[in-house]
């Protein structure tokens, strides 16, 4: 009769040399989950470029009535021609893969467009509040709600902070400029 030790060594080896299975096996269709993930990053990302445009848009008209925006409308034009030319080697990074494709290589590819995503959103958002310090002449922008980690658990009761995002338009609010533009589009308000 094997000794506890000879069956833990024999399970351990069977483990070892079996491996986890779900990693980027055909079997359960990773690699074409993987994929999907990534288009549809893509499409996320060529969402938030028309956003950005169009905050642009009306950071530059801001800008002309206010010169202290100049510079953060620069920065701004920056980051959109930035987010653009990421947007554009990311639509041919998806055009080269399929669904068949090595998990490894989508899942690589796949992690690098997510932190680029936030990459930029991060930096829209710290640029909008600077233009939100700017145009009420404050020295501290406000500061951005705080996101919940993956790693931690929050009580169910514990007071959460829900503040969305600071909009462009709502950075802008207290400048004048071009009529319009630093309204909100809402759509349907077709007049």
């Amino acid at each position: 009769m094997p000794t506890p030790r000879v069956f833990l060594a024999a399970l351990l080896g069977t483990l070892l040399l079996a491996g986890c299975r779900t990693y980027g096996d055909q079997g359960y269709g990773s690699e074409a989950k993987t994929y999907s993930a990534i288009q549809q990053t893509v499409q996320l990302m060529e969402q938030d470029l028309s956003r950005a445009e169009s905050d642009l848009r009306r950071l530059q008209s801001a800008a002309e009535s206010a010169d202290t925006l100049q510079g953060l409308a620069d920065r701004y034009r920056s980051l959109v021609e930035t987010h653009a030319t990421t947007l554009e080697e990311h639509r041919q990074q998806a055009e080269r893969l399929s669904g068949e494709s090595a998990y490894r290589t989508l899942h690589r590819i796949y992690g690098a467009m997510v932190v680029d995503q936030r990459l930029l959103h991060r930096q829209y958002e710290r640029t909008t509040r600077k233009v939100w310090a700017t145009v009420r002449d404050s020295t501290i922008p406000r500061t951005p709600r705080r996101r919940a980690s993956s790693y931690s658990i929050t009580p169910v009761q514990y007071p959460q902070d829900e503040r969305p995002d600071i909009s462009m338009a709502e950075a802008l609010r207290d400048v004048g400029g071009t009529p319009g533009l630093q309204m909100e589009e809402q759509p349907g308000n077709d007049e």
